[in-house]
């Protein structure tokens, strides 16, 4: 039976503060559970609606089972009829060594946004992502919710941008922007750092003064601008058929 100590565990979680304090965040739904059951992640204990009990027979976690209103009560989500797991963090400090391309994010703070470019990230198999301080939290749930399970493959680092990208000069700096080399025709370095502003202010000076070179998606129609992460999916998708 679920105490009622962690179910105070689980509502703390729903916070920054908590996770924080705790080391431990929240993945909710069928596809985010069966994917973090498949990781390295280690999982603290498992609450699971009593409907999908035969699913997990097998399961060697601490596992509990409750009805499904009982587990949407407890959940970040609107409607949550599958289950929470908690999991403990990982610590999100460095890279062991980098990749050919590393996408780079500048003041992105919509937890949906992160989520999406960390889902389309896994799509075109870039798993490195390195972000500046004041970018949304990995572990929101909003941000886990969003990545359908992708969030197990794509290591982000938050860290110092200018400090991180000087410090690695074999590596070309490249950065979305209007006035940008059209992307269509750009052929893309050897080894890159991908550099996407916030969805308001775009780029920060300070990056503007160290990017080498800029890249734009063409406009043919009349919208002002581009989601960050659609944005990042059309350049990725070019990146990989450069």
């Amino acid at each position: 039976m679920l105490t009622n100590k962690q179910i105070k565990l689980i509502n703390s979680l729903h916070s920054k503060k908590g996770r924080t304090e705790n080391g431990l965040f929240l993945v909710e739904g069928e596809k985010g559970i069966l994917e973090v059951l498949d990781s390295s992640y280690q999982i603290e204990f498992l609450v699971i609606n009593e409907d999908y009990a035969h699913q997990f027979s097998s399961i060697k976690q601490s596992i509990y089972f409750l009805p499904k209103n009982e587990i949407t009560k407890l959940s970040t989500l609107t409607i949550n009829q599958f289950g929470i797991a908690v999991v403990k963090m990982k610590n999100l400090i460095s890279f062991e060594t980098l990749n050919p391309y590393v996408l780079v994010l500048d003041g992105v703070r919509d937890p949906g946004n992160l989520g999406t470019i960390i889902r389309i990230c896994d799509w075109y198999g870039i798993d490195q992502i390195v972000l500046s301080a004041d970018c949304t939290e990995f572990y929101n749930p909003k941000v886990i919710s969003a990545t359908m399970g992708s969030f197990k493959r794509v290591k982000c680092l938050y860290t110092d941008l200018p400090a991180f990208l000087t410090s690695h000069p074999n590596y070309s700096i490249l950065g979305a922007d209007l006035d940008g080399e059209n992307i269509h025709a750009f052929e893309f370095p050897d080894r890159a750092f991908l550099i996407m502003g916030s969805e308001s202010h775009g780029i920060r000076e300070d990056l503007h003064n160290i990017i080498q070179q800029k890249i734009t998606i063409p406009r043919y129609g009349g919208a002002e601008s581009l989601n960050v992460a659609i944005s990042t999916g059309i350049i990725l998708d070019n990146l990989k058929r450069n």
